[in-house]
């Protein structure tokens, strides 16, 4: 079990470099998509320093995938916001995910099946 903890965290940390459908942008969009985050919030659960996730967040506000919002009362509290073309991309990427997924599975059922045993897993990783 510790071994696929291991396996698992080290699979999520990292983008595994070109035509990988789980970069850092798509970690911080399906997270922003969940709702609006400050900046503390990405960088802890992204795992990132507070220098890069600036430069990654910079570049989706240049992009137009996510904006960046001042707090009315306090101008110095910002969160991250996804767009709709944010939105569009995490669904274009979700898709491609799913896919690859479901090409390890021979029915509908089965894929079903795979689904519940994988968030069961997850569940008790979570403790681990």
């Amino acid at each position: 079990m510790i071994e696929l903890r291991i396996a698992t965290r080290s699979a999520c940390n990292f983008a595994h470099g070109k035509g990988s459908f789980v970069t850092l942008r798509t970690k911080a969009l399906y997270i922003i998509s969940k709702k609006p985050c400050s900046p503390i919030d990405l960088m802890e659960k992204l795992c990132m320093v507070k220098s890069n996730l600036a430069l990654l967040c910079n570049k989706m506000v240049a992009d137009g995938v996510i904006v960046k919002v001042k707090n009315s009362e306090d101008k110095r509290v910002i969160s991250y916001h996804i767009t709709e073309k944010g939105e569009n991309e995490l669904e274009r990427t979700t898709a491609l995910i799913e896919e690859k997924f479901k090409g390890v599975f021979s029915s509908e059922k089965e894929y079903g099946e795979g689904l519940e045993k994988f968030d069961a897993i997850l569940d008790l990783l979570s403790f681990i």
